[in-house]
């Protein structure tokens, strides 16, 4: 089989399948989608993470490889993050506060998961002996989106929500933990990459999400001048004439049969 046609396969097809797997089961419109959604989501996940032996060859392989590193911490993290946000003061899906300390014990476990990755020989590598080139790429990106993330969600907290302080300062203490992570990492060599080189790719990082954000930003301006110019130049609406008196007594007709009243 050609190279591109098996990558496509076993590599591009369950990545796509993983998406569409999670819209089945959010659907009503299936039947017995959840299950369905379910099932071909697994499928999918499978043959993602077997990609480094289904498709040794391919280049793809490297995401398959950084899947099965990072699955395990990122879902300790985000999970904890679930814990925290839902164990205070919310309307529904309120958790225990007890769920709250598990949830700081989950993200603290994934983050030593992390640095585990970063400082020990726990780093994604390739078959080749090379350091997976995505990881120095997602790692970085991560750190600060996490970081923003739990500052964003902790002022929202305090701002909008109503008696979350302490959960606010859960997520303050989380981000400032993140922070220092990445101060570490970017002074302290790690065991595949040196300190400067994982300084570039945290700038480059931060240039990355920096243009998200003003890009958003700019696209978000853009459309509401379209609608707003468009609006604009449509003609006044014009004012219709006040009923008869025959319209008001078919009106009243109509209302007087439905009431049941027959005066």
């Amino acid at each position: 089989m050609d190279d591109m046609l098996q990558a496509a396969l076993l590599f591009w097809l369950p990545l796509a399948l993983i998406p569409v797997s999670l819209w089945i089961s959010q659907s009503k419109k299936f039947r017995n989608g959840k299950r369905n959604g379910l099932i071909l989501l697994v499928i999918g996940l499978v043959l993602v993470l077997a990609s480094p032996w289904t498709v040794p060859d391919s280049p793809s392989s490297a995401v398959g490889n950084l899947f099965g590193f990072i699955l395990g911490p990122s879902i300790l993290v985000l999970f904890g993050l679930y814990l925290i946000a839902y164990s205070g003061n919310v309307p529904v899906g309120r958790l225990s506060v007890g769920d709250k300390y598990l949830g700081l014990l989950l993200f603290f476990i994934g983050l030593v998961w992390f640095a585990m990755m970063h400082w020990l020989d726990l780093t994604p590598v390739l078959d080749s002996g090379e350091i997976n080139r995505f990881w120095l790429i997602f790692f970085p990106n991560f750190l600060i989106s996490l970081s923003c993330l739990c500052l964003s969600a902790g002022i929202a907290m305090l701002v909008l929500g109503d008696n979350r302080s302490a959960e606010s300062k859960s997520l303050f203490f989380m981000s400032g933990l993140t922070l220092v992570f990445i101060l570490l990492a970017m002074n302290m060599d790690s065991s595949d990459a040196s300190s400067n080189e994982f300084r570039t790719y945290v700038w480059l990082s931060i240039a990355d999400l920096v243009g998200i954000i003003l890009g958003s930003i700019l696209a978000i301006i853009s459309f509401s001048l379209v609608i707003y110019s468009y609006e604009k130049r449509l003609p006044k609406p014009t004012s219709i004439l006040p009923p008869t008196k025959d319209e008001l007594k078919h009106s009243a007709k109509i209302i007087s049969s439905n009431i049941g009243d027959d005066e």
